[in-house]
């Protein structure tokens, strides 16, 4: 008996596996709803207000993340958005094409992960610049091992206010 209702519960979720992508449907957005469009174009190449001029949106990506360009003493970085990361996190790739890598011995115990000892170097960023706001004196850490670069609290709390919307994280000024 057990057996059956095993196979019956892993034959529900394949079908439902199969046919899900199927069900979808596209209802009109509610009015006053941001389009797909205008949610890609907040993404580009620096990350733009859209709309209303004083809110940033950002979209998920593929992999489920957000993503935004920077730009750090007028060179473009890519990052990653973590609410959860206190500071700017870099990885030692983008620090050294900043020219900003720290010296060897200055790179200590910062945290401890799943996979060991987390090694950084606390830095601090002369200019942070977001959709047109620049930010002065970030707090950052380069980190060993890091291989995305991330950006956390040391600019979005400067940024204003995060919340997530669906598939859409709205950054407005607090």
């Amino acid at each position: 008996m057990l057996n059956r209702l095993v196979a019956f519960a892993l034959a529900s979720i394949a079908i439902t596996a199969l046919l899900a992508p199927r069900l979808q449907t596209s209802a009109p957005p509610p009015p006053g709803a941001i389009t797909s469009e205008e949610l890609l174009r907040s993404t580009e190449k620096s990350a733009k207000p859209a709309g209303n001029s004083d809110v940033m949106v950002l979209q998920r990506d593929g992999s489920g993340q957000f993503r935004l360009t920077a730009s750090i003493d007028n060179e473009d970085v890519s990052f990653m958005v973590d609410t959860g990361a206190d500071v700017v996190a870099l990885t030692e790739a983008t620090a050294e094409r900043l020219r900003i890598l720290p010296a060897e011995d200055e790179f200590q115990p910062l945290m401890k992960t799943a996979s060991g000892t987390g090694y950084g170097a606390p830095i601090v960023l002369d200019t942070v610049e977001i959709g047109g706001e620049k930010f002065q004196q970030v707090e950052a850490v380069v980190m060993k091992g890091l291989e995305t670069d991330l950006m956390g609290q040391s600019v979005l709390r400067r940024m204003g206010g995060v919340e997530l919307q669906g598939d859409s994280m709205v950054i407005r000024p607090s």
